[in-house]
């Protein structure tokens, strides 16, 4: 029997120009990972990683953890079905014409002009509006990937890695919550898009979710962990 733990992503900007950028505390997460799966000698035979900047400086900063400590971890193959879902990408698209014909959004934005501190809370609730139009299917824009296709390129990601996974192997993929979320309702037989979407609001930055893998079975094992965090450090975005 095999496990293959699934890393999300350290914090990234949200808000910023660029949200696949690590915040500073994001950093700090990932330092606190790569510690922690060196004090309890955690040792992979493969590392997938998604192609997104934040997947990937995630790693880079676990595995400079594991370099200082003279421990070996694999160079990562690069697999772009690890990617996330680009709803960041639509909604930016599409949040100025939402702004003005969109109820629910033109009142978020109007109490974020009122009250700047409302910013992040409005942003998210915004947000978690958006993905719900969009796995639905009721928002396209011309130039993203849409829902449908995210989830058939997970399901293609994670194709792959079981192909590759032999006995034993113990497998690390550096990846995102959305990506998560599709991978674990396919571990469970979960169609609901839905779920499948608001499950993303559930998985913490830098959290693993393990699953167990033979020729046979891919199943769930422990979902959301965060045991190196403390909860001043604990963010979702």
């Amino acid at each position: 029997m095999s496990k293959i733990f699934f890393f999300r992503h350290a914090q990234a900007s949200l808000g910023a120009d660029n949200y696949d950028v690590l915040s500073k505390k994001g950093e700090l997460q990932a330092l606190e990972l790569g510690k922690y799966l060196v004090k309890k000698k955690y040792f992979f035979d493969k590392i997938y990683v998604g192609s997104l900047q934040r997947q990937q400086h995630t790693y880079e900063i676990v595995s400079e953890v594991f370099k200082k400590n003279k421990l070996v971890i694999p160079n990562p193959i690069i697999l772009k079905g690890l990617n996330e879902h680009q709803a960041t990408e639509a909604m930016k698209i599409e949040m100025p014409k939402m702004i003005v014909s969109d109820p629910l959004i033109k009142k978020l934005w109007k109490e974020i002009e009122l009250n700047p501190e409302k910013k992040k809370v409005n942003l998210m609730l915004g947000f978690k509006y958006f993905l719900n139009l969009w796995a639905k299917d009721k928002i396209f824009v011309n130039g993203v990937i849409p829902w449908k296709d995210f989830r058939n390129n997970v399901k293609k990601g994670l194709t792959i890695i079981l192909k590759n996974t032999k006995s034993n192997q113990k497998t690390g993929v550096f990846t995102s919550g959305g990506t998560i979320s599709s991978i674990t309702a396919e571990s469970l037989n979960i169609n609901d898009e839905l779920k499948i979407a608001d499950l993303n609001f559930s998985i913490r930055n830098t959290s693993f979710t393990t699953f167990l893998y033979s020729k046979e079975t891919f199943n769930l094992l422990s979902f959301n962990e965060l045991p190196h965090l403390e909860k001043d450090m604990i963010t979702f975005v």
